[in-house]
């Protein structure tokens, strides 16, 4: 299995891959992290990556692994 990439590693890629600077790469990843957390309240779909939605579920009893 391969490792995952940093932030840094991603936006290196990114620039390279694009042919911006990595200043720039990053700035992208950084508004595009912004919007999905600004919009995933509704849903937020990243063409061809994937969709975030928030679903509510269940409290759930936790257990002290200590104490049993």
């Amino acid at each position: 299995m391969s490792k995952k990439l940093t932030k840094s590693q991603t936006a290196a890629e990114l620039a390279h891959k694009v042919g911006i600077t990595k200043k720039q790469a990053v700035q992208a990843l950084e508004e595009i992290a912004h919007l999905a957390y600004k919009h995933a309240k509704e849903t937020f779909t990243l063409p061809g990556i994937g969709k975030l939605v928030l679903v509510n579920r269940k409290a759930r009893m936790g257990r002290n692994p200590a104490t049993g």
